[in-house]
């Protein structure tokens, strides 16, 4: 057994369970990749992905919940972003809670409303586990499928978010016109 094997089999489930503590669309890409590689197991790559995701978003909901003021005065700096998810919440109801993971900049931000508002926790719960299951299946299914090609995607989104912002809302537009 080489020592990238080592690394690999005893590190890469503890930092996929770190980085999904704190979301990890490119985590969950390179271990999709790494499990079709077969050096990691799928199954784990899911289980360990929507645990620790799962136990992240639950943390940021309690603090919401827990410490109120401190976290309204936070989302505060927030505000735009705030009023985006009351009226998404107001009009689409528990399905944001489900997708918000998918929308970039709104993960936190939605998570410590949630909490400040006093929403139920189990509800919250049942939802955030739909909602993670469906958001490690995916990047993962992205990883195991695309490899590094889908790795490189996540990044050239991430790094250049207003550039994709531009261009969705290009093609938005273009659909629009035509309809």
């Amino acid at each position: 057994m080489d020592i990238y094997n080592f690394l690999y089999e005893h590190f890469s489930y503890s930092i996929l369970f770190v980085w999904s503590l704190f979301e990890g669309e490119i985590g969950l890409a390179i271990a999709g990749m790494l499990s079709e590689q077969q050096i990691l197991l799928f199954k784990y790559v899911l289980i360990i992905s929507i645990s620790g995701a799962i136990l992240g978003d639950t943390a940021v909901f309690t603090t919401g919940y827990l410490f109120r003021h401190k976290s309204k005065t936070l989302l505060k700096t927030y505000e735009k972003r705030v009023k985006n998810i009351e009226k998404w919440l107001h009009k689409y109801g528990s399905w944001v809670i489900i997708f918000e993971r998918f929308i970039y900049g709104t993960h936190i931000p939605a998570l410590l409303m949630l909490g400040t508002s006093q929403y139920s926790f189990m509800k919250f719960l049942l939802l955030d586990i739909i909602g993670v299951s469906f958001w490690a299946l995916t990047f993962t299914s992205l990883g195991f499928y695309f490899g590094q090609q889908a790795i490189d995607t996540l990044f050239f989104i991430q790094h250049h978010i207003s550039i994709v912002i531009l261009l969705i809302l290009f093609f938005f537009l273009i659909y629009k016109i035509k309809n």
